[in-house]
């Protein structure tokens, strides 16, 4: 029988942490001043003036290293170091549906003594870490510093391969591990962790060729200076989307300190600078748009200080702008309309949309928009709550929307305006799916049996608003682009001319679910199948049109909100399937998203991320309606103005909490449970068919998204965006709130 590779429980291999222990282990927690803190050493005086650099003119930052310290992993001499107290150790992690999983395998932001870790809640825990070539000289080791109350057995296995056995000591002890040659790779790889029992508790891990020996391995914020802190030989990477003509900046008050600067692109391509003295920069612009790992170094002193470190874009902060509230508003929900067939969306697209195209010269047009559910039930709780589905719970088939959540209705409510609707969506109706309680007048023409077409649905609303004197709210629902799929003219003719076969006029919900379950349909039949949903797409839009005409006739339009959005999308065989609800594809999860106000949102293109939970802040905020402190979304008027542009945001979408799905800028990652990462770059593969994981490009592209995503779903059911910012560019207040 082979026995397995062993470990050492290290007592001297970070001398300053004075490791004497009964079996490599001591029960004195050691000195420390916990994960992210500065050290009374690295408050010292600059041993040398800084120089400061000419100016460059106006800019600002979209993009604060320092308020996203959370999301930067740690560098020290040649090693990887994961801080185990720290929230951004939540990156690392994976774990599968929290609604049925309620003990998650680590328990983040722990303390031991006065240490802060992350604790072991079973026998096993795992963690996904990135690497670069520059662990991966040599042969890589694992060192783990543990706190147990009793030696125990503690091994690791690395990317599946064979368990490397070890001993956790009584107390405080750095375990090391080495595995076998070749097992480490460049990009993700997997180490699933072992222990007999729970409650082990874990102050850093480090995976790398070096030998670190600093006692301040998880010091990386000195909050007194709010500076990054920068050993010197390590440093901070971040895996980021550059913006157009960005730089790096940041100041350094010691001059004899400097940071290099290294950006390498997932194509490879990349540059490198050093940041000295006050006002330095490092140009990033050949980079732009692309996706980028950021290593910042310390050179020339034993700890830099690093202050104001940002990506930064030329000319002054754009600043709030808004105009008179609209008097009346208008959400309209498309149901199962994706992005890629609306023209403003996808020049290529073939339905015609005329009025898409023209709202869109005066419009704010979000191209990045995402649903949080990808069927109806889900994500129009979302929409209606501007909560994520982790937290209205509307998840399984029988659930409801809980009244205790403020909805749109009653935002238009509180605005001040009469408040009406009409769906053909079954599912959205206010008393069996609690979908509101503040209606004035409201009509389900599905319970209602009448008539399902967008032009009866468009009717029925502007009968309960036409003869109001006061403003109004109106939701239209429509679901002429959701199966069953009827046919248009005179679109269909134009898309499809010719087929005369057994979907001729009609693909309905049968036929739908028959195929869905692997009933077979030739090329001619599914070429047709996608003409009837497009001809729905351009018969949507004339309804669209004779809408407007009618607000126009009645001298109302200038006074008007328009909001088009839709539910979901839908699959349409890219990958052997048909309809929703099996995917978080981008045909499925990314919709349109146009806001028509001009008094607030300018005519304008927005490629930042947003999300369905945003609509209910927006139309509060465009209203004068105070924000509920539920909410997870945020309001778009401000990046209608260029507030907070410049930089991706993450696209979240939820499949039943089972899987998610999440995007930022052309890199998207789907993940099953904590498992089966799948990459995708959409600037070439945008129906998600061949997944990039393992591919050396993936390993940065993927990171931009997965470091964000882990930390949203890490604290999901808190995350206020309103507060926290984006996941992918965090306010000041995340890592505050966190400690940090």
């Amino acid at each position: 029988m082979t026995s397995l590779p062993r470990a050492t429980t290290l007592v001297a291999l970070v001398p300053s942490l004075l490791i004497a222990c009964k079996g490599g282990g001591d029960k004195k927690p050691p000195p420390t001043t916990g994960t992210g803190t500065g050290t009374s050493a690295g408050t010292a005086a600059p041993t040398k003036t800084p120089t400061k650099a000419p100016s460059r003119g106006p800019e600002h930052a979209v993009y604060s290293l320092v308020d996203n310290r959370l999301a930067a992993h740690l560098h020290r001499k040649g090693n990887l170091v994961l801080a185990g107290g720290s929230a951004g150790f939540a990156k690392y992690t994976r774990f599968g549906n929290t609604e049925k999983i309620k003990t998650p395998t680590w328990q983040l932001r722990q303390t031991q003594d006065t240490t802060k870790v992350a604790i072991m809640s079973g026998a096993s825990a795992r963690v996904d870490v990135p690497l670069s070539p520059a662990e991966l000289p040599g042969e890589p080791v694992v060192r783990v510093r543990t706190f147990s109350t009793t030696a125990r057995a503690f091994s690791v296995r690395v990317n599946g391969n064979k368990d490397v056995a070890g001993e956790a000591p009584e107390g405080w002890g750095v375990v090391e591990f080495k595995p076998p040659a070749g097992q480490f790779k460049e990009g993700e790889n997997e180490l699933l962790f072992f222990t007999r029992g729970p409650g082990l508790a874990v102050d850093w891990i480090s995976v790398g060729s070096g030998q670190p020996t600093e006692a301040t391995m998880t010091t990386f914020y000195d909050a007194g200076a709010k500076a990054l802190v920068l050993p010197e030989g390590g440093g901070m990477s971040y895996f980021v989307q550059v913006p157009e003509g960005a730089r790096v900046t940041g100041d350094l008050a010691d001059g004899a300190c400097a940071v290099q600067v290294k950006a390498v692109a997932a194509d490879g391509a990349g540059t490198d600078g050093t940041l000295s003295g006050l006002g330095s920069a490092v140009d990033l612009g050949t980079l732009a748009g692309k996706a980028v790992r950021l290593d910042l170094v310390a050179t020339g002193c034993p700890s830099a200080k690093l202050t104001n470190a940002a990506l930064v874009v030329a000319g002054e902060a754009p600043k709030p702008a808004r105009g008179t509230p609209p008097k009346y508003v208008v959400m309209f929900v498309m149901d199962s309309l994706r992005a890629d067939r609306v023209r403003v969306f996808n020049p290529g697209a073939r339905p015609e949309v005329p009025t898409w195209e023209k709202l869109a010269e005066t419009s704010a047009v979000f191209t990045q928009h995402y649903v949080q559910g990808n069927e109806s039930r889900v994500s129009h709780a979302s929409l209606w709550s501007s909560l994520y589905p982790i937290k209205h719970s509307m998840i399984g088939a029988s659930e409801k929307l809980d009244l205790k959540w403020t909805t749109i209705d009653e935002v238009a409510k509180a605005g001040g305006k009469f408040v009406a609707g009409a769906s053909a969506n079954g599912y959205v109706d206010p008393k069996r799916w609690g979908f509101g309680q503040a209606w004035d007048a409201y009509s389900n023409h599905i319970h209602e049996a009448l008539g399902l077409k967008a032009e009866d649905i468009v009717a029925k609303g502007l009968k309960f608003v036409g003869d109001k004197k006061e403003p109004w709210f109106l939701y239209i629902g429509t679901v002429d682009t959701h199966v069953s799929w009827r046919a248009k003219e005179p679109w269909l003719a134009k898309y499809d001319p010719g087929y005369t076969g057994r979907y001729k006029d009609v693909f309905s919900g049968a036929d739908a679910a028959a195929a869905a379950s692997g009933a077979a349909l030739t090329d001619a039949e599914m070429k047709h199948v996608r003409a009837l949903y497009d001809s729905n797409v351009s018969y949507q839009d004339k309804v669209l049109g004779d809408l407007i005409a009618k607000l126009e006739a009645a001298g109302i339009w200038n006074e008007t909100m328009l909001i088009i959005t839709a539910d979901h999308g839908d699959e349409q065989w890219e990958d052997g399937r048909v309809g929703h609800g099996a995917s978080s594809r981008d045909m499925l999860v990314h919709v349109p998203l146009l806001i028509h106000y001009p008094p607030m949102f300018p005519a304008g293109k927005h490629t930042e991320g947003t999300e369905l939970v945003d609509i209910v802040p927006t139309v509060a905020d465009a209203l004068g309606v105070q924000t509920d402190p539920e909410w997870q979304g945020q309001s778009l008027v401000p990046l209608a103005n260029g507030v907070g542009a410049g930089y991706g945001r993450m696209s979240f979408s939820s499949m039943y909490e089972d899987s998610h799905g999440a995007r930022l800028g052309d890199w998207k990652v789907r993940i099953s449970g904590g498992a089966n990462l799948r990459v995708y770059d959409l600037a070439t593969d945008a129906d998600e068919m061949k997944s990039l994981t393992g591919d050396a490009a993936a390993a940065i592209g993927g990171r931009t998204v997965l470091d964000p995503l882990w930390l949203f779903r890490t604290f999901n059911k808190e995350w206020k965006k309103s507060v926290w910012g984006n996941a992918a560019n965090v306010s000041a207040r995340f890592a505050e709130d966190m400690g940090e």
